[in-house]
């Protein structure tokens, strides 16, 4: 299973009341620096809400990095609940290591990324879906990419729809269109052991080495994707 879609009725109004009023930060990056590109794309940030994010370091407090803390608020926790009982592709939760809400209006600008590295076999990323109303004109869908960065899946933001894929396929999120002049709401977890996680975390964010890259991308490898996508085609 490389990229599964299942249409839940998940999403409410009431439901969605509570997600707009989150609190949010400016602080959330698709695409982080490499040797190539050492800066940070700050063209290509955008608000977030983060629920959960795993600290593998003894005192987190210590280590200040935004969106290294998580919120009390147990929504991200209802909806964990709710797609294990009726998603059977959902991963262990034990080994969800983030969990937040991205926040995409017209005119912001994403990059296509990846959210694991190509040597990471054992990682996937779920995405949920939580406007209530949407409308093919509105834009707002997920695009994944083959090696050569050709689009070959795209994904409509229908309300309550949930993604789960191998994080190593290279993907981003289509702002809304200027027929909807208000926000697009996605609900993201990140699965990886957590130990790999811990020697990511420590390698990238503590000693400083960049992340193996691909056409400037984080994590691409151009022949892992290419054998994926076959996979997926093989199993069709």
């Amino acid at each position: 299973m490389s990229l599964k879609v299942y249409d839940t009725n998940l999403v409410s109004e009431e439901m969605f009341a509570q997600v707009v009023h989150l609190p949010y930060f400016y602080t959330r990056v698709d695409v982080p620096p490499t040797q190539s590109a050492p800066e940070l794309d700050l063209a290509g940030m955008y608000w977030t809400h983060q629920f959960y994010n795993y600290c593998p370091i003894d005192d987190p407090k210590d280590y200040q990095s935004p969106g290294l803390h998580g919120s009390d608020n147990p929504l991200w926790t209802d909806v964990l609940t709710y797609l294990e009982a009726i998603c059977p592709d959902m991963p262990p939760r034990d080994e969800c290591y983030s969990a937040y809400i991205n926040v995409l209006k017209y005119n912001d600008n994403p990059g296509i990324h990846c959210d694991a590295p190509y040597h990471v076999e054992d990682n996937k990323t779920v995405l949920v879906y939580l406007n209530p109303e949407w409308n093919a004109n509105w834009g707002g869908e997920t695009i994944f990419y083959d090696d050569q960065l050709e689009a070959q899946r795209i994904v409509t933001p229908k309300p309550g729809r949930v993604v789960i894929f191998d994080g190593r396929i290279p993907h981003t999120g289509r702002p809304p269109t200027p027929k909807f002049m208000f926000n697009r709401y996605i609900l993201a977890f990140k699965y990886m052991d957590k130990a790999t996680r811990h020697k990511l975390f420590v390698d990238h964010e503590i000693n400083n080495m960049p992340p193996v890259e691909d056409r400037g991308i984080a994590g691409l490898n151009v022949e892992t994707v290419k054998q994926i996508w076959k996979s997926m085609d093989t199993r069709s």
